[in-house]
């Protein structure tokens, strides 16, 4: 793991773990968590915007929803990075 994240809701350690072990990825920089409802089963991350650097996505817990950026280099892996995303987490109905 590149980092402690002992702030994250358990649901999210795994999603993150798998996240860091992807080459691309220099870093996982975690944001503010809100605490509210939604509809997204925990551990799920959801791709949010393109950012300088790298991309914006959700994380989704039990407990609400965390902004995470995940730094990208280099930044021509920024789609591959997304495809994983999309790839993994997709719903399922």
């Amino acid at each position: 793991m590149k980092g402690r994240h002992t702030s994250l809701d358990k649901s999210l350690k795994p999603s993150i773990r798998w996240i860091e072990h992807l080459s691309p990825i220099s870093k996982v920089i975690l944001g503010f968590s809100k605490a509210c409802r939604h509809r997204y089963p925990p551990g799920h991350i959801r791709f949010k915007r393109d950012m300088d650097g790298g991309i914006k996505v959700n994380g989704y817990s039990g407990n609400g929803v965390i902004d995470i950026f995940l730094k990208i280099s280099p930044i021509e892996q920024r789609e591959f990075i997304k495809l994983e995303i999309l790839d993994r987490f997709a719903l399922k109905h």
